[in-house]
């Protein structure tokens, strides 16, 4: 990895306007740290462009021979062999694809070789794609060590983008507040946004014990996006698990420093209202005494509201600090937040006089 080239990583939304611009002609691979979400731009490019079909294939579970199968024809008499493409690539169709070549670099020698004239000249077994299918590629950085490596003919086939590591609002806003994942996760990353920081931007392991870092002895587990969506499913499925063994999977999830930060975090549970007593008598519901429980209350109804009790949490809402306020309305207006839920909650008129009288939450101001 080049200095240039980290300096001018991108993140998800740039990564995938740069494959739908380009990708019917451009194989684009797409580099970056683990866990930080590279798989996930296919399924964004799946949401962006219905007309395609998304074909996943994992490159480290298929030998040579998985990638076709002979078939015997004959033509006047003489035999001869055919080869047939596997469905997972998506030739056969015929319809515009989004093939997905994940953790290409570490396939063996035998499939690498087929699937790069694939991704550069889209044909394989005089099977062709459509011609306005799109090729995507993943890897990890060379700087893991994880085994990632292309011959240098090659990487002159393939057009290389780093996907850099989400910010914490970044996370949040285009990830954890649309998909609706657990209050305290969320909470947490909006309070501690060393929790998504490049260990590369951290020469001292010691400087931020959260985070996975190779230079940080012993230190097996550390937070990666995809590590918070686990422990979000985690959180929302602890009803029957005790504490220490609550403790114990964040740990295995998301290392031993975040995990303590969570379970400080679900320890303010207590003071968040319950949502019968919002949905019920929103006027007397009790308010949260702490911002982090506060925040909590907030990311739960952003995940949670619903049209029978939209009107109780608006009048919860009013009673809140203007942080709250706008926490709750610039959720509401990420582009990817839930689009029945945003249309249902826009409509609503006491969130309409919300808007009006903090007008400036609908500006490009963020979280």
């Amino acid at each position: 990895m080049s200095y240039a080239q980290r300096m001018y990583a991108l993140n998800h939304d740039q990564v995938v306007a740069l494959a739908i611009a380009t990708g019917a002609t451009n194989w684009i691979h797409i580099e970056g740290l683990k866990g930080n979400g590279k798989t996930t731009t296919a399924y964004m490019l799946d949401d962006a462009l219905p007309t395609h079909k998304l074909c996943y294939v994992d490159c480290t579970s298929i030998e040579a021979g998985d990638l076709g199968i002979p078939k015997l024809s004959d033509a006047e008499d003489k035999d001869y062999v055919r080869f047939v493409v596997n469905e997972a690539l998506g030739l056969h169709t015929g319809e515009p694809v989004i093939l997905l070549l994940d953790e290409l670099p570490k396939a063996s020698r035998g499939v690498v070789l087929p699937l790069v004239r694939l991704a550069l000249e889209r044909e394989m077994y005089s099977a062709k794609l459509h011609p306005d299918s799109i090729v995507i590629s993943t890897g990890n950085l060379a700087i893991e060590g994880l085994g990632d490596t292309f011959q240098d003919h090659q990487l002159d086939r393939m057009t290389i983008v780093e996907l850099r590591t989400p910010t914490a609002m970044e996370w949040l806003s285009n990830y954890a507040i649309p998909k609706g994942l657990n209050a305290t996760i969320c909470s947490a990353v909006k309070e501690n946004q060393d929790l998504l920081q490049d260990w590369r931007d951290v020469p001292n392991p010691e400087d931020n014990l959260h985070i996975p870092h190779p230079q940080a002895v012993g230190r097996r587990k550390g937070v990666t996006p995809r590590g918070l969506a686990k422990a979000a499913f985690i959180m929302d499925n602890r009803e029957g698990i005790d504490d220490h063994t609550l403790q114990a999977a964040l740990i295995g999830t998301i290392g031993e420093t975040a995990a303590q930060l969570i379970m400080t975090y679900s320890q303010l549970m207590n003071q968040l209202p319950s949502l019968e007593s919002i949905k019920n008598d929103p006027t007397n519901a009790m308010i949260p005494t702490t911002a982090s429980a506060t925040c909590m209350v907030t990311f739960r109804a952003l995940a949670t509201v619903e049209r029978d009790w939209l009107d109780a949490w608006m009048t919860y809402l009013n009673r809140l600090d203007i942080d709250a306020k706008s926490l709750f309305c610039n959720g509401v207006r990420y582009p990817k937040y839930n689009k029945k839920k945003q249309s249902m909650i826009m409509q609503n008129k006491q969130f309409t006089q919300m808007a009006i009288d903090l007008g400036y939450m609908f500006t490009a101001d963020k979280v």
